[in-house]
């Protein structure tokens, strides 16, 4: 199976109280990993809104990341945009829009076959979206004790 990484969940490893389950999680399933270039943005604007040492150490680990993912990171391309659009109607019609950068990461998912990894589980439970989310659905981590 093949991912398409949310914000939420690419950002755990930057974090000072990163889950250590989807830490694990996502080292082990990296090859299988693709996110949006709207998730790229969004990680973008959270290390802008940090400042001092902390936005340069996270400034150095999105470009890692970027870098990492060289070539898995989907862009909102023609093919995506009409993904969209065909995704949208229905959801308008039913009354269940999505906040439009969801919409858009889950146009790159359908569009690239990907299961979205999530938190935020409520914007994207979709008709026709595949959705997992980590911090529910992974197994504690056995802590050893001494």
């Amino acid at each position: 199976m093949n991912w398409l990484l949310d914000a939420d969940v690419l950002s755990q490893p930057a974090k000072r109280l990163g889950d250590p389950r989807v830490v694990a999680w996502l080292e082990a399933e990296k090859d299988a990993c693709y996110t949006s270039a709207v998730v790229i943005a969004q990680l973008a604007y959270w290390v802008r809104s940090k400042d001092g040492k902390s936005r340069e150490a996270l400034q150095l680990w999105l470009t890692r990341l970027i870098d990492a993912m060289h070539g898995r990171i989907h862009g909102f391309n023609v093919a995506v945009a009409h993904v969209w659009a065909e995704q949208e109607r229905p959801l308008e019609k039913a009354g269940q829009r999505m906040p439009v950068e969801d919409s858009y990461i889950a146009a790159t998912a359908r569009r690239h076959n990907l299961t979205i990894v999530t938190g935020n589980e409520k914007d994207f439970l979709r008709p026709g979206l595949k959705v997992f989310n980590p911090f529910r659905e992974l197994p504690p981590i056995e802590v050893p004790r001494g």
